[in-house]
């Protein structure tokens, strides 16, 4: 399969605050601010539809896990918020907002279940990534085995008015060969289904997500049936990718302060592709505030961070920069091609699996995601990593400039994995591949034989470097002997 030439925004591919593990964390802290929250009713399970299916139902087999997918519709009242007056939205996100009107609004959400006796009492609710007019899963699509493996319980939540019933008419373009649908929104993708969604403006959804997440945890439900019932969530982190993720860094920033829902956070890929305002007022390059009260955890691969550099990080903030990765994966752009082909009956023709980056990012974002919660619930701090500095060079992946790249052509620094630092590959995170998915360059059997001698050289190292790699808490233990399996087959 030839690759396309064409790439463009990455496709289908965001006062006093308690501390956790103090006596007002998790189910204390939205008890405390719940007066000011609105809450919400609820319509559902929902069904039937011309599609006889939700719109980016999971892509993953939810079976082996015991889990159930429902959908349910939200609705109630919420407001945007705007920059408090005589204030800016400052490099240092520590903003200040104030509420505007309360308009109506109903929404959809996506819940899957676990079995009881396997939920770990959290509850993850994801921000529903934007693209092209469609809402999708985008994190629970890297990290859908890391979160029905530990129990979690999942959320995800439209909250674009773009991608729920905007009326401007839709079009195509030709993106990678293909006609691909712009304004398919949900309303229009099944109108027998969605077509009584409404959310007004885009702006609304810090509210509505507050909403919502403080309604799931502390049964903050006005009407209708609770989507978790027989389980009793304690801990709900937020999570989001790229455009979602910057809305989720403007959540924390100007929000989280106020209403304290939330008590973790995990944001990926921080870079931007498109100018994010709130209310109309442009936001400063992707920030998070240092002094963020609940942990959080953002993962920027190093297509987001040869673009920004080095962030800082806080007492209760960490930046995890996994070196030689790409923003997407040619495995995750797979996964996202059966759902595309699924939902909208299309496959953008990414690269080859194994020709677009294979660093498995996944496993890093798994265990972000698991030391995040671990951090919630007993107060042990997710490790620090060095980060990786900011790349200004050319957009080919090519070797320069001279210093950023190892011997083996891999990025130096930031967050170590066994794939670059016992490589059998460069991993690069530019290239022509959609979605910003990267290359992979396997090395000669010359070259492997330079570096190990005989494969089960490289089979022990590699062993070597993915167990430390478990301790320093990169990698879980079942993708760690996923990864030496992996390893093991390798030869030459």
């Amino acid at each position: 399969m030839k690759p396309n030439r064409k790439w463009l925004m990455p496709l289908l591919a965001a006062t006093m605050l308690v501390q956790p593990g103090s006596a007002l964390s998790a189910r204390g802290q939205a008890k405390a601010q719940h007066a000011s929250v609105g809450s919400v009713t609820i319509e559902g399970p929902v069904t039937g539809g011309t599609r006889g299916f939700p719109y980016s139902a999971s892509i993953v087999d939810l079976a082996p896990y015991g889990y159930t997918e429902s959908e349910y519709f939200v609705s109630g009242k919420a407001h945007a918020y705007t920059v408090a007056p005589g204030t800016t939205l400052g490099a240092d996100g520590r903003w200040q907002v104030v509420a505007g009107e309360d308009m109506p609004y109903k929404t959809r959400i996506l819940v899957r279940k676990p079995p009881a006796a396997k939920f770990n009492g959290t509850v993850v609710v994801e921000y529903m990534q934007e693209y092209y007019g469609t809402e999708r899963d985008t994190n629970y699509r890297w990290n859908a085995e890391t979160l029905l493996r530990n129990g979690f319980g999942w959320v995800g939540v439209s909250m674009h008015h773009e991608g729920i019933d905007d009326q401007k008419p839709p079009q195509m373009i030709t993106y990678a060969g293909s006609q691909i649908p712009v304004g398919t929104t949900l309303a229009r993708w099944d109108p027998q289904r969605y077509g009584s969604l409404s959310v007004p403006s885009t702006d609304m959804s810090y509210d509505i997500l507050t909403q919502i997440a403080a309604s799931l945890k502390s049964k903050m439900i006005a009407g209708g049936p609770d989507p978790f019932s027989g389980l009793k969530p304690k801990a709900v982190i937020g999570v989001g990718n790229t455009i979602a993720g910057e809305r989720m860094a403007i959540y924390i920033n100007a929000i989280q302060p106020r209403q304290r829902v939330f008590d973790g956070f995990f944001l990926q890929d921080l870079h931007r592709g498109a100018r994010l305002k709130l209310s109309g007022v442009d936001t400063p390059a992707p920030v998070v505030r240092t002094d963020v009260g609940v942990p959080v955890i953002v993962l920027n691969t190093t297509t987001a961070s040869a673009e920004r550099g080095p962030r800082p990080e806080g007492k209760m903030l960490r930046f995890w920069a996994p070196a030689g990765s790409s923003h997407t994966t040619g495995p995750y752009m797979d996964r996202v091609g059966k759902a595309n082909t699924r939902d909208l009956g299309l496959n953008a023709g990414g690269c080859p699996v194994d020709y677009a980056n294979t660093l498995p990012v996944q496993y890093v974002s798994g265990a972000a995601i698991i030391a995040v919660d671990r951090w919630i619930k007993s107060g042990k701090a997710a490790p620090s990593f060095p980060q990786l500095a900011s790349f200004e060079g050319p957009k080919e992946p090519v070797l320069e400039p001279a210093g950023y790249f190892d011997a083996n052509g891999n990025v130096k620094g930031g967050l170590r994995t066994p794939w670059v630092d016992v490589p059998v590959a460069r991993y690069d995170w530019r290239g022509e591949c959609i979605g910003g998915s990267g290359r992979t360059f396997p090395f000669s059997k010359d070259r492997l034989k330079a570096l190990y001698g005989t494969p089960d050289v490289y089979h022990k190292r590699f062993a070597e470097a993915v167990k430390a790699a478990e301790k320093r808490g990169v990698l879980l233990p079942p993708d760690m002997q996923a990864a030496i399996e992996a390893a093991n087959k390798v030869t030459w």
